[in-house]
C-alpha cells in the first residue's frame, strides 16, 4: 500500500524584525483567518482519501507559527494529535526522511518552513514548486518506503494547492 506525505509551508507570520525572534513568530489574525476560512485548509485537505485521512500523522516544526498552522491542520482533519519534528526547524533533509521511512501512518502530513520544503518537493520529485504560505504538497512515497528508497526523484507529485490568500 502507498503512503502519502503532505509538506505544509506555514501560514502568514509576524514580520520579522529588531528584537524579534524568529522562532517566536506567530501567525499574524489574517494568516489564521485564510488558513481557517473557505479557501483554507478545509479545502486544501478534502484532497485526501477517507484512508488518508483518518490515519494521518500531523508533525510540525516546534516553532510557534507552525505549531499555529499546524493546529489548523489539526482543526481541518477533527485531528489534535501532533508531534513536534525538530528536523522540520533544523531543515535537516536526511533525518527527516528517515522519520518518515520510519513511520507506519498512512498520511504524514509536516508543517515547516521554506527552503526546506521547496527543497524537499524538488528532490523527491524533481518538481520545481515554490510555497506560499499555506501552502500543500501531496507526494505519493515509494512502497515499500524505507529510508534507501526516498531518493532523489523516488517520489511522485500527487497535487500541490499554494495556498489561501490573505486579506491585508
Amino acid at each position: 500500500m502507498s503512503r502519502t506525505l503532505v509538506l505544509v509551508r506555514h501560514g502568514k507570520p509576524e514580520p520579522a524584525g529588531p528584537g524579534v525572534v524568529d522562532f517566536d513568530r506567530k501567525l499574524t489574525p489574517a494568516g489564521i483567518a485564510a488558513l481557517e476560512g473557505p479557501d483554507g485548509f478545509n479545502r486544501t485537505f478534502s484532497l485526501l482519501l477517507d484512508e488518508e485521512r483518518s490515519g494521518a500523522e500531523i508533525w510540525t516544526s516546534p516553532a510557534v507559527r507552525a505549531r499555529q498552522t499546524a493546529q489548523a491542520v489539526g482543526r481541518a482533519l477533527d485531528n489534535n494529535a501532533m508531534r513536534d519534528c525538530e528536523q522540520l526547524w533544523q531543515q535537516d533533509h536526511a533525518g527527516f526522511l528517515a522519520e518518515v521511512a520510519s513511520s507506519s501512518a498512512p498520511c504524514v502530513i509536516a508543517v515547516g518552513h521554506i527552503p526546506f520544503m521547496n527543497e524537499a518537493v524538488a528532490y523527491l520529485t524533481g518538481a520545481a514548486i515554490s510555497f506560499k504560505p499555506g501552502g500543500a504538497a501531496a507526494i505519493e512515497l515509494p512502497d515499500p518506503c524505507e529510508p534507501a528508497s526516498l531518493q532523489q526523484g523516488s517520489c511522485r507529485l500527487l497535487w500541490f494547492v499554494q495556498g489561501p490568500t490573505v486579506a491585508s
